[in-house]
């Protein structure tokens, strides 16, 4: 036999059995299960909204016109299907994140390569600055400091040069999508 079907044959007999123990049989997890799954099931009906209704009647719509395309076109069932959700889909309105989705994906195909390869250059070109800088301070900051060239001083100069790069990196960025917009 099946190990799946046997799977199923095995949940039906516990299902079975603990249906038929009265509450004082069970044991205090099984009791416990048995709350929590009736929990659980009042959430749920709680928290989702009936939209029977609705689905009602788009679902006969549906119907209507698949029987419609079926007869009138001499489509299979499958491919009338498949072509009245297309048309149901395309008639619903979007949602306000499928708006935002769809606007986002507009800005990013109108942004030209070029501009991609600016702002990244403006990126690098600022973290290295920045490093630079970081790392000057740094080395006359320890050695006026400690008197070597090489110590905390040092690191955290170049720390705050990375974040001076990132800044000024995020600025250019800013001024470059800018002037692309106003275009």
């Amino acid at each position: 036999m099946n190990t799946s079907t046997d799977n199923k044959i095995q949940k039906f007999a516990e299902e079975m059995v603990r249906e038929s123990l009265s509450k004082d049989q069970l044991s205090y997890p099984e009791r416990m299960s048995l709350k929590l799954q009736e929990l659980r099931e009042k959430t749920i009906q709680n928290l989702k909204p009936n939209r029977q209704e609705e689905t009602d009647e788009i679902a006969g719509y549906v119907k209507d016109y698949l029987t419609q395309l079926m007869t009138e076109e001499n489509l299979s069932e499958e491919d009338a299907l498949n072509r009245t959700i297309a048309v149901f889909q395309a008639d619903r309105p979007l949602s306000d994140e499928e708006q935002k989705n769809l606007e986002r994906q507009a800005y990013y195909q109108s942004i030209d390569p070029q501009i991609e390869e600016s702002i990244g250059l403006g990126y690098a070109s600022n973290l290295f600055i920045g490093i630079v800088i970081g790392a000057i301070i740094g080395i006359f900051g320890q050695i006026l400091y400690t008197g070597d060239l090489i110590g905390i001083v040092l690191f955290l100069m170049i720390g705050l040069g990375l974040l001076l790069g990132i800044a000024l990196g995020l600025n250019k960025h800013n001024r470059i999508i800018s002037q692309h917009r106003m275009k």
